[in-house]
């Protein structure tokens, strides 16, 4: 019997080009007043509001569109050039954010409401044709009528057996990007404890600081450790960060105030695609190495949040511990593409016993990033907890097999 399967779903971001880009401006702006429309219809409607988006958007459309028989509607849409998938797309984006506003009212006292969308516009099919690797045709408003506008695409390869999801257009300036949804079949997806009855290695991680942004423990089910790796660059990621924070201070020093415009916008966006470039490298590092050592499970210390704020904060503003979060993100959803699982575990006492003989940790060397034990065992305070989750992880689970 073969190993049941699940999916992935994973955007690809594309650079799009097109002789006309006003022209995807003013399909936005139509989608978003389309947007409001619904969203206000949808709040003001109660009766709808435990009802799932299917069941709301044929309800908003009762009353808002005349049937066949062209009968008079209660909430009649404003806009009759508005095309069918074009509406129900925007319809379900004001859908989605009623419901999370009045989600974000059930927790806080007052929330406001949305006065402007800024969504980008999600392209159904019949809204978008003949998409290849190097161009798409979009249906674009002008302003006045539809038109069909060819596009052309550059960056990443769709796989061919791939299921392509509704494309989605982007305003990145200076860039226009058109992101695409890929489903992919994911040939394993069975859970942790049929992994661990299985005996498949298991990988604990533990984000560290300085010049190491993680160290990762491979153990086999009789937690014996087959593999270490330290995954660094810390230092030169913060050394090319503190790069841009000085053009930006200059920025600031030399225009004033009006720094904060559109003069330093492209500083902050070397910040973002700095961030995103290391957070894409390391994760692939990682997920890499977990191929190399047939790593079925991987596990994360799970510390409580306050703790994890402080700890941040005392690592300083641009440290390589500062990109754990995105880190994390990127493996969960790289690792799931690969069959492999991505899981917390409580974090209490992994810090405070020496992963060789269980014995208490009595000293750290900040200086050298060590923790001793009381038994004299030395060892790397980020491979010592990372080797405490995976033994904690096989512990947990083996127990509630046996």
């Amino acid at each position: 019997m073969g190993k049941k399967q699940g999916y992935a779903i994973t955007t690809y971001c594309l650079r799009l080009r097109c002789n006309h880009p006003e022209w995807l401006e003013e399909t936005q702006k139509f989608y978003n007043r389309i947007q409001k429309f619904y969203y206000d219809l949808y709040l003001k409607h109660s009766e709808l509001w435990n009802e799932n988006s299917q069941n709301a958007l044929r309800g908003l459309e009762i009353l808002s569109i005349p049937g066949r028989k062209r009968e008079v509607v209660e909430e009649p849409l404003p806009w009759k050039e508005a095309l069918l998938y074009f509406r129900r797309a925007a319809a379900n984006a004001g859908i989605a954010a009623a419901k999370s506003y009045l989600a974000r009212t059930e927790v806080k006292e007052y929330v406001g409401m949305t006065e402007t969308f800024h969504s980008a516009v999600t392209y159904y099919k019949g809204m978008y044709q003949e998409l290849t690797e190097n161009s798409i045709e979009l249906r674009v408003w002008t302003g006045t009528e539809w038109r069909w506008m060819h596009c052309r695409l550059s960056g990443r390869s769709i796989p061919q057996e791939a299921k392509i999801m509704s494309p989605s257009v982007m305003f990145e300036k200076p860039y226009v990007m058109l992101h695409i949804p890929i489903k992919e079949i994911v040939q394993d997806a069975s859970s942790v404890k049929e992994r661990i009855a299985e005996g498949r290695n298991i990988c604990g991680i533990q984000f560290g600081n300085r010049n190491i942004f993680a160290v990762a423990s491979v153990m086999n089910a009789e937690k014996k450790e087959v593999a270490v790796h330290f995954f660094k660059g810390g230092n030169e990621y913060t050394h090319r960060y503190l790069n841009i924070i000085e053009h930006i201070e200059k920025s600031y020093a030399s225009h004033g105030e009006n720094g904060e415009g559109q003069i330093n916008r492209k500083y902050w966006m070397k910040l973002k695609h700095l961030n995103n470039d290391y957070a894409h490298r390391v994760s692939r590092e990682l997920v890499d190495f977990f191929k190399r050592k047939e790593v079925g499970i991987i596990v994360f210390p799970k510390y409580l949040e306050e703790y994890e704020k402080n700890v941040k904060k005392g690592s300083g503003n641009y440290s390589a511990l500062h990109l754990s979060t995105k880190i994390k993100e990127y493996i969960t959803y790289k690792a799931w593409q690969e069959g492999i699982l991505v899981i917390d575990v409580q974090a209490k006492d992994t810090q405070k016993i020496c992963a060789v003989c269980g014995g208490e940790i009595v000293e750290k060397d900040k200086t050298r990033q060590e923790s001793i034990c009381v038994n004299g065992h030395r060892s790397n305070q980020y491979l010592n907890v990372a080797r405490n989750i995976s033994k904690k992880c096989l512990k947990q689970f083996q127990k509630k097999k046996n």
